[in-house]
């Protein structure tokens, strides 16, 4: 009886020691929980700050726009049919061309100007055809690098003869001395304004 009673004793101290020692590690588990879930919180907030802080560093030139139209025009015959060339160079309202003037390392800065177009009209009694170029119809006659930050600036007619019309376009990087023009040729067919056919490209700026 006596020998029974020491090992309930026994078995109920080691009870009471197990049970102190549970309630001790569950504490301690759940402190390392909330210090993991803890750390995610501030690595997220802290990415999230760093996000938001180059977005503010981000630096926007907006170029206002170009209200100036630029017209001129031509009268020619193509077999003793009067016809009339139409050209008006003006800016769209886009946005469209977007430089980084950022050196490496440096904040960012983005400048933005409106793109160029040139409107081709036709015209015999009434309208016959119309054409619109931008800068895209010379990409492959320029170098990369200036495509990339270009702008289409001027269009102008050099001459007329027969059904070919021949022309002069400008482009140039907006607030620089970095322009090229480029020669081509457009052939009338049918009262209809062919494709653009480029004859040469070259740098004329400052």
């Amino acid at each position: 009886m006596k020998q029974l009673l020491i090992l309930l004793l026994i078995f109920s101290l080691l009870s009471s020691c197990d049970r102190n020692k549970s309630e001790k590690n569950q504490p301690e588990f759940k402190s390392k929980t909330e210090l993991t879930a803890e750390t995610e919180s501030e690595q997220k907030l802290e990415l999230e700050s760093n996000q938001s802080k180059n977005k503010k560093d981000t630096i926007n030139n907006y170029w206002a726009l170009i209200l100036d139209t630029i017209s001129t025009k031509k009268e020619f015959k193509i077999s003793e049919l009067k016809h009339t060339l139409e050209l008006k160079t003006y800016s769209l309202n886009d946005s469209s061309i977007v430089r980084n003037l950022a050196q490496n390392g440096e904040q960012a800065y983005l400048d933005h100007s409106h793109k160029m177009v040139t409107d081709f009209k036709l015209l015999t009694d009434s309208i016959v055809d119309k054409k619109q170029i931008d800068r895209t119809d010379f990409k492959e006659s320029l170098i990369p690098e200036f495509y990339a930050e270009c702008n289409l600036f001027s269009t102008d007619i050099d001459s007329i003869l027969g059904n070919t019309i021949y022309l002069t376009s400008d482009l140039n990087v907006p607030d620089t001395g970095n322009q090229w023009r480029v020669w081509y040729s457009i052939k009338i067919k049918d009262n209809q304004i062919g494709k653009i056919e480029i004859k040469e490209s070259d740098y004329v700026g400052d």
